[in-house]
């Protein structure tokens, strides 16, 4: 089973994104901000991170330049809905920063999962 860490400062968005993540086979861990993300990350390394970029205490493109001096080789997703400045900037300095992909929000669960899959070192079992 894949290991996802999910970031993302709301609340209501990392349930629903958890849910729909562990029914399609992946073991989910969940952090509220990028302070949390790397005690995570440190504690019990997952194979792809799924990150918001505007978040509080630590935001995303903290801890993806953080995740990367740690671990170069983990899979990032950033995601984002832009706040007040619109998420086209903060997608694309994410991916300079080194995300493999990067997800505008709102989220199709569709594009979600081809997105991990394509990222996803072990993806769940079929069936």
């Amino acid at each position: 089973m894949g290991h996802i860490l999910l970031v993302d400062d709301d609340a209501t968005l990392r349930r629903t994104l958890r849910a729909m993540l562990e029914r399609a086979g992946y073991a989910v861990v969940e952090a509220g901000d990028g302070d949390q993300a790397m005690a995570s990350f440190i504690a019990d390394r997952p194979d792809l991170v799924l990150t918001d970029i505007i978040m509080p205490n630590r935001e995303g493109v903290e801890t993806i330049r953080d995740l990367r001096a740690h671990d170069p080789s983990v899979p990032i997703i950033a995601m984002s809905g832009g706040g007040q400045t619109g998420g086209d900037l903060f997608l694309k300095i994410a991916s300079r920063l080194g995300a493999a992909a990067t997800l505008a929000k709102p989220i199709r669960q569709a594009t979600l999962l081809a997105l991990i899959a394509a990222h996803h070192p072990r993806p769940p079992p079929a069936g």
